[in-house]
């Protein structure tokens, strides 16, 4: 083998090896056992709605895959998966309080019907919908 085919060789390998070192990006990390308040969700862009006290739409995944839920009023609970950006919740079994006027009780509970996907957008995490092009915002609770 020539000098010049043993350089290339080296350098061919070595360049492999760097392009094989490089980190790869880190997929955003799904919030586990964190309670998070509902924001509201938008439409197309376009906020429909969203509650007064974000504190009585709350949501926490936990590690097991169920997801305990306060919708105003009532508790609720449903099973959750994802694999990479695909999401999806069960039905939600909840209680079936008489909120007081002006509750978005029955429209959060609707609003996660439409859900099969999530990413995060900075500390908010979406919870998005490709058929309406919806996302449901979430923000960390104050503690």
């Amino acid at each position: 083998m020539s000098t010049r085919l043993r350089i290339a060789a080296v350098l061919a390998a070595a360049l492999t090896a760097c392009a094989a070192a490089q980190p790869t990006a880190e997929p955003a990390a799904f919030p586990l056992d964190v309670d998070l308040q509902w924001t509201g969700t938008e439409i197309g862009g376009t906020r429909k709605h969203g509650p007064g006290e974000p504190d009585r739409y709350t949501l926490r995944f936990e590690a097991s895959g169920r997801a305990a839920i306060r919708l105003d009023c009532n508790r609720g609970a449903a099973r959750w998966t994802r694999d990479g950006a695909k999401f999806t919740l069960s039905p939600i079994a909840g209680t079936k309080m008489n909120c007081p006027r002006g509750s978005l009780d029955v429209v959060y509970a609707g609003d996660f019907s439409r859900v099969d996907g999530w990413r995060l957008d900075g500390a908010a995490l979406l919870l998005t919908g490709s058929v309406d092009d919806s996302a449901m915002r979430f923000v960390p609770a104050k503690p």
